[in-house]
């Protein structure tokens, strides 16, 4: 049997990590589930990882980054910042509905690191935030700093109670209606406070 190098069985537990945590939640995706998965011996596992929380940290990032290359794909340049949030909600929505096991993952992996790693969290949050922040500020309007960060916040959670719902139904064309009805909120939010500011 050929010898598979450390690089290359990296990218085979990420995803068998997906689907182990997806199906049976963090607790529940043990290493030995993982190794079993990716048909790879559980040393090896432990080899390119060490421990199951840095896994973890590369299940996250690798979904992160995989998100944020469709989210760079989005068109700002010229539209107005209304425009630019309802991309990056829907893209991101879109992103979830085309892959429901790497929106149950990344949920699961969300809560534990709540319950279990506070600090990781907060990075989850402050990565989304600051990508989502970044995007907004190239509007066409940009809104002064203050309101941008609310403005991310509050799409970030309604980007969280939508994959949430999405995950318990699994319905892609209720998931992306109600996102719709999400962006027509922000925007009719964008509109009134640009009229109050005039």
């Amino acid at each position: 049997m050929a010898h598979i190098s450390a690089a290359e069985r990296r990218p085979q537990f990420i995803e068998a990590a997906i689907v182990v945590i997806a199906r049976d939640g963090v607790d529940g995706a043990t290493t030995r589930r993982i190794a079993d998965e990716a048909k790879a011996p559980l040393a090896t596992l432990h080899y390119c990882f060490q421990t199951k929380e840095n896994l973890l940290v590369a299940v996250f990032e690798h979904l992160s980054s995989e998100m944020s290359v469709d989210l760079d794909s989005i068109a700002v340049k010229g539209a107005s910042t209304a425009t630019v949030a309802e991309r990056v909600l829907t893209a991101t929505m879109q992103w979830l509905v085309d892959r429901p096991v790497r929106a149950r993952a990344e949920i699961e992996i969300d809560l534990w690191a709540q319950r279990n790693d506070p600090e990781m969290a907060r990075g989850i949050y402050d990565g989304f935030r600051q990508a989502w922040t970044d995007l907004l500020m190239k509007g066409r309007t940009p809104l002064p700093a203050a309101e941008v960060e609310t403005l991310v916040r509050v799409m970030i959670a309604l980007a969280d109670g939508l994959t949430m719902q999405f995950i318990s139904d699994l319905d892609p064309q209720r998931t992306m209606r109600d996102t719709e009805t999400a962006c027509t909120m922000i925007r009719s939010y964008l509109k009134s406070r640009s009229r109050a500011a005039a």
